[in-house]
């Protein structure tokens, strides 16, 4: 089959391609070229046309928790049973939003696993999921009390044996939770992070940090994390020595917008009156990023560091892989929506390992494909305006049921 629109957007922050289509074969891209020369190439070929639509490559989520059931006021009820149920439902959701890849940076202990089992033994429809298993925290901190989530460990021995114990489920990335809510504390040390990551990298797997304050975030780059999360009070300094280093940055702007608006629902307010305890905490602490990423944002992605999209949403009442929210709140900070789907796509795939496998329109990926209706190139809120999502080249049935 030959899929065309009237745009192509091939993922590698630049270039629209016009009249132009996909010749689709055994589940993947077998040519990308202008819509004539595959008619005059493929003449038996069915060709679909989505007129005015653009076609791009399945968005990335880089930063999902896929049954994080712990942030939710019924969490109680979460049994392996409804946790499962949970995952499966969110599944759904993120194929529905376009998103055909996600990586679970933490759920509980096996459960990815499973779903990925799920997905080959064809039942259930699910994106291509790439996960941490467990993150590592130290004993009592940030996130320990995440039943079935979170592994305490202390100590460099205490660390890889943990690092081993997690890769050993399937995962090939490991999360380390190091910077709590406490400017000037980083919880593991630099020996511990050290060896996270030498582990790591000597068994041939990735490692991500959830890293928002100092002194963690020069701590993990020191170490040579390959992802650093969040990273709200990172100096241009910081940044240049992640691109040096090839380390790229996943943001993840929007949570910190929705909480602000949560709060801002519960109190009839945008400011901190009404607030007490952990939740003026909490407003505190999200305010201060997105001013940060107000006035850093822009000139930080201008350095030339690989930006990632990732949503973090776990919430009982916010949308799971909202990754077209995250891709707009990059583009109000001032970068240009390719640059922006770039980040969800074509960065992604660089930063897995899976470079011309995902991520991209090229000869030879995998169909993963989101067609919507508009000019997402002009207008980044044409990623909301779903038509019709593929995985492995098979048109997914929207909604999914």
């Amino acid at each position: 089959m030959i899929l065309t629109a009237k745009r192509l957007i091939t993922g590698d922050g630049e270039t629209v391609l016009q009249n132009s289509g996909l010749l689709l074969r055994d589940g993947r891209i077998a040519a990308v070229d202008t819509l004539s020369c595959l008619q005059n190439a493929y003449p038996e070929e069915e060709v679909l046309d989505y007129g005015e639509a653009t076609i791009l490559p399945g968005l990335i989520d880089m930063h999902a928790h896929l049954a994080y059931w712990q942030a939710r006021e019924d969490g109680k009820d979460f049994d392996p049973y409804l946790t499962a149920c949970l995952a499966l439902h969110n599944a759904k959701t993120a194929l529905q939003r376009g998103v055909t890849t996600l990586r679970d940076v933490y759920s509980d202990d096996g459960l990815c696993r499973q779903i990925v089992r799920a997905g080959e033994k064809g039942l259930a429809t699910v994106p291509r999921l790439i996960y941490c298993n467990r993150a590592l925290c130290i004993t009592g901190g940030i996130d320990w009390q995440i039943t079935g989530g979170t592994v305490q460990v202390d100590g460099e021995w205490e660390c890889r044996k943990a690092v081993r114990r997690e890769l050993r489920t399937g995962a090939t990335w490991i999360k380390v939770m190091t910077s709590n809510r406490t400017p000037g504390v980083a919880e593991f040390t630099q020996q511990e992070l050290d060896a996270i990551v030498d582990e790591c990298h000597r068994l041939g797997q990735r490692a991500a940090a959830h890293a928002s304050l100092q002194p963690a975030l020069q701590m993990c780059i020191d170490a040579g994390f390959d992802t650093i999360e969040h990273g709200t009070e990172l100096t241009l300094a910081q940044v240049e020595q992640m691109c040096q280093r090839g380390i790229a940055w996943t943001p993840t702007i929007f949570v910190h917008r929705f909480v602000l608006d949560r709060l801002a629902r519960r109190t009839g307010r945008r400011d901190e009156v009404g607030l007490s305890g952990r939740d003026l905490q909490t407003y505190h602490l999200y305010h201060r990023s997105l001013r940060c990423y107000a006035d850093n944002f822009l000139r930080f992605a201008e350095t030339g560091v690989t930006l990632l999209a990732g949503t973090d949403l776990v919430f009982a009442d916010s949308p799971f892989a909202a990754v077209s929210e995250e891709l707009r709140c990059m583009v109000d900070l001032g970068l240009s929506p390719l640059r922006a789907i770039a980040a969800a796509t074509g960065n992604c795939a660089r930063v897995l390992g899976m470079q011309g496998e995902i991520g991209t329109l090229a000869a030879g990926a995998q169909a993963d494909l989101l067609v919507v209706d508009g000019d997402a190139a002009a207008e980044i809120g044409a990623l909301e305006q779903v038509r019709a999502v593929y995985q492995a080249g098979r048109s997914l049935p929207l909604p999914l049921v």
